[in-house]
C-alpha cells in the first residue's frame, strides 16, 4: 500500500505535465491561427499598399529566378551538347578550344592537320579505340528546284559513326571502299529527310551538294537535335576523299580518336608523342597543334557560368535588400497606424508574443505572397524565353522552392524590427497615441 501511493502521486504528476504542455502548444496553435487570420485581414483591408509591396518582391524574385534558370538551362544545353562530343574522345586540330584574343595569332599560325597527321595516327597508335579524320563547309544542298542553305556538309571516313557515336537509322554509312575510290555515296541527316523526302523513301535518290557535287543517298541518320545551338540534322556525309577533291585538297582536317574507358590521359599523351613525332618536333619545340578534351571545354564553361552566379547572386542580394525594406516600411505603417489597438489589447492582457506572431505572421505573408507571384512570372517568363529564343531556360525545382522559402525568410528577417517594436510598446503610452 505505501509503496502504490508515490507511483499513483508520480503518475498525476506526469499527467499533469503533459496536460500543461498540450495546453501549452494548444494555445500557441491557437494564437498562430488567430495571427495568420488577422494578418489576412488587415492586408485586405490595405490592397494597394499589400499588392504594391507584393509586386516590389515578385519582381525581385522573378528577376532572379530568370537569370538561375536560363542558366540552368544553358548548362543543361552544354552538357548534352558535350554528350555528343563523346565523353572519352579526343580531337586533334590546330586550334585550341576557348582561344583567347591574345593567342589568337599564335594558333592561326600553325599548319593544318593534314591527312598525313591522320596517317600517322592511325598508324602508331595502340592505345585509341577508334580514330576517325573529318572536315567541314557550309553549302547549298538541293534537289530539282528546291534548297536548303547553310547545310553543314562534311567528309569523313568509315570509323566517323565509332569516333562520334552517331547512328544510322536506316541504310548504310560509307566504307572504306568509298573513302578510296572517292564515291558519290552520301549519308543524310533527319532535318534533310523532311526537307526533301517528305513520306518518301531517299535512298538510292540523288541530290546536288553545291554547284557541281551529285551524290547517291546510302544512308540516313538518326534525329540528334541541336547542340551549342545549332542544328545536328541539317548535315550531309560524304567520303573524305570525295570531300577534298570538291572542296580543295589545302583544308584542314580535325581528327577524332576515341580512348578506352579510364585511360584518356594515356591516350592523349600518346597522340601527343606520334604527332609530335609526325612533324619531326624536337624536344625544345611547342606543340604546334592542339589535343582538345571536352572537360577543358567544360572547364572554361564553369568559370564562365561561375562569373553568371555572382551576378545572380548580387542581383538577388540587391532585390533582397530593396524588397525587404518595402516589407519593412509597410509594417512601421501598419504599427504606427494600430498603436492605439495594439495598447488596448496590451491592457486587456494580450502577451508579447502575441502580438510579435501577429505582425511577424503580417510580413511573412506578404513575402509569401510576392513570392509566389514572382516564381509563377519567373516560370512563365522562363518558358517564353526558352519557346521563342536560342537562348535555353529550364524551370529548375530547386530555383522554385529556393524562392519561396528565400522570400519567407526575407519577410521574417525585414518584418522582426517593426513586429519587436509593437510588441514592446508600453500600453500606458501607446493608449495616448493619437
Amino acid at each position: 500500500m505505501s509503496e502504490a501511493m508515490p507511483q499513483a502521486a508520480g503518475f498525476r504528476v506526469r499527467a499533469s505535465g503533459q496536460r500543461r504542455w498540450l495546453g501549452k502548444v494548444r494555445r500557441i496553435l491557437l494564437e498562430l491561427r488567430d495571427s495568420i487570420v488577422q494578418a489576412a485581414v488587415s492586408l485586405v483591408s490595405h490592397k494597394l499598399r499589400a499588392a504594391l509591396t507584393i509586386s516590389g518582391i515578385a519582381i525581385g524574385i522573378m528577376a532572379v529566378m530568370i537569370i538561375f534558370m536560363v542558366q540552368a538551362g544553358i548548362q543543361a544545353s552544354m552538357v548534352k551538347a558535350l554528350n555528343t562530343l563523346g565523353p572519352n574522345t579526343l580531337f586533334v586540330h590546330k586550334w585550341k578550344w576557348g582561344v583567347n584574343g591574345n593567342d589568337w595569332w599564335k594558333y592561326k599560325n600553325r599548319p593544318q592537320v593534314s591527312t598525313l597527321d591522320w596517317k600517322a595516327l592511325q598508324q602508331n597508335t595502340t592505345l585509341p579505340v577508334a580514330i576517325a579524320a573529318m572536315v567541314n563547309t557550309p553549302a547549298v544542298v538541293s534537289m530539282g528546284a528546291r534548297e536548303v542553305k547553310n547545310v553543314d556538309v562534311r567528309g569523313t571516313v568509315d570509323g566517323y559513326l565509332d569516333a562520334t557515336g552517331w547512328q544510322i537509322r536506316r541504310g548504310r554509312f560509307i566504307t572504306a571502299l568509298d573513302q578510296e575510290l572517292g564515291s558519290d555515296a552520301c549519308i543524310i541527316g533527319a532535318d534533310i529527310e523532311d526537307a526533301f523526302f517528305k513520306g518518301q523513301d531517299p535512298l538510292g535518290q540523288q541530290i546536288r551538294i553545291g554547284a557541281s557535287l551529285r551524290c547517291s543517298i546510302v544512308g540516313i541518320f538518326g534525329r540528334k537535335g541541336t547542340a551549342f545551338g545549332n542544328p545536328q540534322d541539317l548535315r550531309v556525309i560524304i567520303p573524305l576523299a570525295t570531300f577534298m577533291r570538291t572542296f580543295g585538297m589545302k583544308r584542314g582536317l580535325v581528327v577524332a580518336v576515341v580512348a578506352p574507358e579510364g585511360k584518356v590521359r594515356e591516350t592523349e599523351d600518346e597522340v601527343t608523342a606520334v604527332m609530335r613525332n609526325a612533324r619531326h618536333l624536337s624536344p625544345d619545340q611547342d606543340d604546334n597543334f592542339s589535343v582538345n578534351r571536352q572537360d577543358k571545354l567544360l572547364e572554361g564553361f564553369n568559370q564562365t557560368m561561375m562569373a553568371t552566379n555572382i551576378t545572380g547572386i548580387l542581383v538577388g542580394l540587391i532585390t533582397a535588400v530593396v524588397a525587404g525594406i518595402g516589407i519593412m516600411n509597410i509594417l512601421l505603417v501598419s504599427v504606427k497606424e494600430r498603436t492605439r489597438e495594439i495598447g488596448i489589447r496590451r491592457a486587456l492582457g494580450a502577451r508579447r508574443t502575441t502580438i510579435l506572431m501577429q505582425f511577424l505572421c503580417e510580413a511573412i505573408m506578404v513575402a509569401i505572397v510576392g513570392g509566389f507571384v514572382g516564381v509563377v512570372m519567373g516560370s512563365g517568363a522562363a518558358a517564353l524565353i526558352d519557346m521563342i529564343s536560342p537562348v535555353a531556360a529550364a524551370v529548375d525545382p530547386r530555383v522554385v522552392i529556393g524562392g519561396l522559402v528565400g522570400s519567407a525568410l526575407l519577410g521574417a528577417g525585414f518584418g522582426l524590427w517593426p513586429a519587436m517594436t509593437a510588441a514592446f510598446l508600453q500600453p500606458i503610452e501607446a493608449l495616448r497615441y493619437e
